[in-house]
């Protein structure tokens, strides 16, 4: 009998991966794009205002929902795309989790003066 232990483990276990993580690689991803001032947050009014970026797990696959406040400069259509482009390969490469839609609202805008 050998004293030596198994160089591949018999069971690798199981991976989760944490609405959490989801929601934080997916804001990251959304400001990391041109025409994007911040991420929507905070309390409007007397109720508070939706979560700047949502997640919504059906079976194996992510939908996620980001709020964004936008520079006066930016081209919606554009900023909109690029974010959806942009949130969908940062959070399928990072976690492997398939991402099947990522739905964009334009908040608020910014004007500079």
């Amino acid at each position: 009998m050998s004293n030596q232990y198994p160089k591949k483990a018999v069971t690798a276990g199981k991976v989760r991966i944490s609405e959490n993580v989801v929601r934080s690689i997916a804001g990251v991803a959304a400001r990391e794009v041109e025409g994007v001032e911040e991420l929507a947050a905070g309390k409007r009014g007397l109720l508070p205002a939706p979560a700047p970026v949502s997640v919504s797990i059906s079976g194996d696959t992510v939908e996620i929902t980001v709020r964004l406040i936008l520079k006066s400069s930016a081209r919606l259509q554009i900023v909109a795309e690029q974010v959806q482009q942009n949130v969908k390969e940062s959070v399928q490469s990072m976690t492997g989790v398939v991402v099947s839609k990522v739905h964009v609202v334009a908040d608020d805008i910014v004007f500079d003066d």
